[in-house]
């Protein structure tokens, strides 16, 4: 039983590395955001909408992301005024639209983010109902990455409890890393 564990314990750190890496290098970017220099590169775009697509924003955001080769999950419809304003959003890239019902002149402003800010939408891209395919699959190697590394942690516990010598000082090192890891985000959560 002790080597089928180990080999899980190792199979299971090689597979999840990967993933924790992400979230390592996101979280300390969201930390230190203000001392990066992470700002977007913007472009602006003016089309004008065939008459079909004018009359449900769906339908436009699928003529933009046809024609136009926006991607993304559409968010944040908002119509008043005969104009309608919608966000077509993706990790590292959000395209903000707006455009006439009457003559479908559309302005896309799309912003771009720089590879660090993209891992922070990743690290912050949650749920598995999305339009955009990728950010599901994404959704799902953050949730086998999760259930992996909760798996490695129970593997470990289980390797060091089979060293019998090693039982006193593990329990004080475990003991603590409870208290420190519930302190913090107990502390996180009364920030907000």
């Amino acid at each position: 039983m002790y080597r089928l564990m180990r080999n899980i314990h190792l199979g299971l750190g090689l597979i999840s590395v990967l993933m924790a890496l992400v979230f390592a290098v996101s979280s300390i970017v969201i930390v230190y955001r203000p001392l990066l220099n992470t700002k977007p590169t913007e472009t602006e775009t003016a089309v004008t909408l065939p008459a079909d697509a004018r009359s449900a924003p769906r339908a436009a955001a699928l003529a933009l992301m046809t024609g136009h080769g926006l991607r993304g999950d559409l968010r944040d419809i908002q119509e008043k005024d005969g104009r309608v304003t919608f966000h077509i959003v993706r990790p590292g890239e959000v395209s903000d639209v707006a455009y006439a019902v009457s003559s479908g002149d559309a302005t896309i402003k799309t912003k771009r983010q720089s590879a660090l800010e993209t891992l922070v939408s990743l690290h912050t891209n949650h749920g598995f109902w999305h339009e955009y395919m990728p950010s599901n699959l994404w959704a799902a190697l953050a949730l086998f990455a999760s259930l992996g590394l909760l798996l490695l942690g129970l593997s470990g516990i289980y390797l060091w409890f089979q060293h019998h010598k090693e039982r006193v000082i593990g329990g004080v090192l475990l003991g603590f890393s409870l208290i420190f890891g519930f302190t913090a985000l107990l502390l996180t959560r009364l920030q907000q």
